[in-house]
C-alpha cells in the first residue's frame, strides 16, 4: 500500500491524477486501517523537509479540505464521521504533505485562518526571478552581465573581471605585461534589478550575495589599510580574512550603508565613503544587510564572527545570532536574538515568513517578480502570515499557497498583484 499511496502522491504533484486516483487517495489518508503504512509514507515526504511548526485540528481539515476542492475536478467530500475518524496527526501531516507537493512550499497557517481558495489566473503569470545584474566600471560605461558570455568582461586597473559559468562575479590579477603599477584605484559598481540577483568575489577574495533591487560598490583592487564597500538594498557577506604582510595585523573591512536614492555609481576612481544609513565594521565574517529604502528600519544580522554597527555617535556590537535595527528616525536598536534561517531566506533560495503581516511579504515578492501590488482592502484586521514557499517558482504557485493562508485573495493581472 506504501507504493500506491506514493504513486498517487505524486499523481496529484504532477497533476495528472484522475477524478477516481483523487478521491482514492483521500481514501487511503483516512482509512484508520492504513495508520502504521500512511505515517510511514508521510514521515519519509516530511523527512526530506523539516516541519517546525504545527497546524491545529480545524485548521489541518479545513487545509486538507481546501486542497482537494482547489482543483478543477471536484473530489470526495470530507464528511464530518471520517474526518472525527481520522487521527490528527494524520490530518496535519497530510495537509503539510499535501502543500508540500502541489504548491512547491510548505504552508503554516494559524488557527483563525480562512481557508477559501481563490484560483489564480496563470494566463497573467510570471516567471521567478534569476540571475541579472549590471557592472558599472570605473568610466561611467556598463555591461549587462546576463547577456555577458563566461570570460573576461573587462579590464580595471590592474584586475581583470570574470564572468564564471556558475554566472558568479570574480576578480583576478592582471597579467604581469598588462599590469600597471602606476594604476589609480578604480571602483566598479554591481547592481541587480527587481527580479535580479547575484553573486561576486571582492578582489581580496570576499564573497558577497546580492538580493532584487540591490548594489555593491568597490574598488577593483584593496589596499593594504583597509577594505571599505557601499552597499544599498540587501546583501549577504563572507568577508575573506586578510592580514598585513609586516606585521600580521588584520586588515579592517567596512561596509558604508547608503540610501538607494541618495546613491549615484561613483566614476573616475571617486571614493567610496558615504554612509547615510549607518556603518557595519567587520571584525568576524557571515553576515547580512538589509537596508531597503521601503523597510521600516536597516537591520544588520550576524551569523559568524563579529561585527560592530555604527551609526553617527551611537554604535552596537553583534554576537552570533543578533540583529540591530536602525529606524527612519536613525534609532539604533540594542541587539537582539532572531532566527536567522529566516533572515537569509532569500540567500538559500525560498520565501520564509513568521507572523509577517501582508504588505511585509508583498513587498519581498514584488522585488523578487518586479511586479507591482495593488491594494484593494483593508490589512488593518488580517491575520499574520507563517508559510515558506521556494523562490524557483511561478508567481501563481506563490499566491496559490497566500490564498491559501486566507484573508485577502490574491490575483495577477498585467504585472500587478491585486489584494482583495
Amino acid at each position: 500500500m506504501a507504493s500506491k499511496l506514493e504513486y498517487l502522491l505524486n499523481r496529484y504533484a504532477d497533476k495528472t491524477a484522475t477524478p477516481e486516483e483523487k478521491e482514492e487517495l483521500m481514501r487511503l489518508l483516512q482509512e484508520n486501517s492504513n495508520d502504521k503504512t500512511v505515517q510511514q509514507v508521510i514521515d519519509k515526504m516530511i523527512a526530506e523537509r523539516p516541519v517546525a511548526h504545527e497546524m491545529s485540528e480545524k485548521t489541518a481539515q479545513a487545509v486538507l479540505q481546501a486542497i482537494f476542492e482547489a482543483d478543477e475536478t471536484p473530489v470526495v467530500t470530507m464528511g464530518t464521521t471520517p474526518v472525527r475518524r481520522m487521527p490528527y496527526w494524520r490530518i496535519a501531516a497530510a495537509a503539510i504533505v499535501l502543500l508540500m507537493v502541489t504548491a512547491g512550499g510548505l504552508l503554516w497557517m494559524n488557527n483563525n485562518s480562512k481557508t477559501q481558495v481563490a484560483k489564480v489566473d496563470k494566463k497573467n503569470d510570471v516567471a521567478p526571478g534569476g540571475n541579472k545584474a549590471v557592472l558599472t566600471l570605473a568610466d561611467g560605461s556598463t555591461i549587462v552581465l546576463d547577456n555577458e558570455k563566461n570570460g573576461v568582461v573587462a579590464q580595471e586597473g590592474n584586475a581583470k573581471v570574470v564572468k564564471l559559468k556558475n554566472g558568479q562575479l570574480m576578480y583576478a590579477k592582471a597579467d604581469r605585461q598588462s599590469a600597471d603599477a602606476n594604476a589609480p584605484v578604480v571602483y566598479n559598481t554591481l547592481s541587480t534589478p527587481k527580479g535580479g540577483q547575484y553573486n561576486i568575489e571582492l578582489p581580496d577574495g570576499s564573497k558577497v550575495w546580492l538580493n532584487a533591487a540591490s548594489s555593491i560598490t568597490y574598488p577593483t583592487t584593496f589596499n593594504a589599510k583597509e577594505r571599505k564597500v557601499q552597499v544599498t538594498g540587501e546583501a549577504y557577506f563572507e568577508v575573506a580574512k586578510l592580514v598585513t604582510v609586516k606585521d600580521g595585523r588584520r586588515v579592517p573591512f567596512t561596509v558604508d550603508i547608503v540610501a538607494a536614492g541618495n546613491y549615484s555609481p561613483p566614476t573616475g576612481g571617486a571614493r567610496v565613503g558615504r554612509h547615510d544609513l549607518g556603518q557595519v565594521q567587520v571584525l568576524g565574517t557571515h553576515f547580512n544587510i538589509n537596508a531597503y529604502d521601503d523597510e521600516e528600519a536597516v537591520k544588520t544580522t550576524l551569523l559568524e564572527g563579529s561585527v560592530k554597527v555604527t551609526k553617527d555617535v551611537a554604535s552596537a556590537l553583534l554576537k552570533p545570532g543578533e540583529q540591530v535595527s536602525l529606524s527612519q528616525s536613525s534609532h539604533l536598536s540594542h541587539p537582539i536574538p532572531v532566527q536567522t534561517d529566516a533572515v537569509m531566506a532569500w540567500k538559500n533560495g525560498v520565501f520564509h515568513f513568521e507572523n509577517a503581516d501582508i504588505k511585509t511579504v508583498m513587498r519581498q515578492v514584488s522585488r523578487w517578480y518586479d511586479v507591482e501590488v495593488v491594494y484593494k482592502r483593508s490589512l488593518d484586521k488580517d491575520d499574520p502570515l507563517f508559510f515558506e514557499v521556494t523562490r524557483n517558482t511561478n508567481l501563481s504557485d506563490v499566491l496559490r499557497v497566500l490564498n491559501l493562508a486566507g484573508g485577502a485573495r490574491y490575483s495577477i493581472l498585467d504585472k500587478k498583484i491585486i489584494v482583495q
